[in-house]
């Protein structure tokens, strides 16, 4: 996804001198980087106001490379590097495109991890076209400042699943409960057919630890959304680079 700027220097600044032709590719390089920089900023501002709330991480993956006079090319994108385990590029594809919800490092670990009840046939804990999402009860589930599951919650879930002994010793409170005093597990939709006493019937990632409340759910099965575009990656860098671009190449002295 990048933006492409097109110009017609004596259009925006008049009939040029000799010199000025030399000059030319220093000046529109400065003016460049000023667009691509006020690209940025229009990106930061539109996801603010098309998104409920948008983290710091997703602000800062707007980034620009800028222009030299020998290139004459600004690139504005979206960092499509996973610094922690989901890239901002990838994330952000469905909202830009329309297509159904990105799934996290934490989802696909999730269906790539088998269901280790004897009546699951092999299939894995969650389905290509469903999401496990944490319950909005405070009850197990270690909520950041904004509200959300804390990153260290989510991996401390993968890691227990992951381990099938771990799982398994969950329901007979062996090894493991008693040393960690706390364990995660998944029951599936048969598991939880069986428990009479659940009002959630979804599949979910459980809790079972001492105390008060012996079994927490802390996530719960659901659909994969799909999305329509409203985060309008195009529209918005066409349309300040169309405005500011002209302005700052005309600020540029030409002799």
């Amino acid at each position: 996804m990048e933006i492409t700027i097109e110009f017609d220097a004596e259009k925006i600044v008049g009939k040029l001198t000799e010199f000025g032709r030399v000059q030319l590719p220093r000046a529109a390089s400065i003016a460049l980087n000023q667009t691509a920089y006020q690209i940025q900023q229009a990106y930061k501002e539109e996801a603010k106001s098309v998104f409920k709330e948008v983290s710091p991480y997703t602000l800062s993956g707007f980034k620009y490379d800028k222009s030299t006079p020998e290139t004459l090319e600004a690139r504005v994108f979206i960092n499509p590097d996973p610094q922690k385990g989901n890239a901002r590029s990838d994330y952000l594809a469905p909202h830009i495109d329309g297509g159904p919800a990105y799934r996290t490092r934490f989802q696909k670990g999730l269906s790539n991890t088998p269901d280790p009840s004897p009546l699951a046939t092999g299939s894995s804990m969650l389905a290509p076209n469903r999401l496990m999402r944490p319950t909005q009860s405070p009850r197990g589930v270690r909520f950041t400042q904004r509200g959300h599951m804390s990153p260290g919650q989510y991996e401390q879930i993968l890691s227990f699943l992951k381990d099938t002994d771990s799982t398994r010793t969950a329901r007979t409170g062996r090894t493991t409960v008693k040393k960690a005093g706390f364990t995660y597990f998944y029951m599936n939709q048969a598991m939880v057919d069986e428990r009479r006493n659940l009002k959630n019937r979804r599949p979910g990632i459980f809790l079972r630890q001492g105390g008060k409340y012996p079994l927490m759910r802390v996530m719960s099965e659901v659909p994969l959304k799909t999305y329509d575009p409203k985060f309008m990656f195009r529209e918005v860098g066409e349309a300040t680079a169309n405005y500011f671009f002209p302005q700052f190449l005309s600020k540029q002295k030409f002799l």
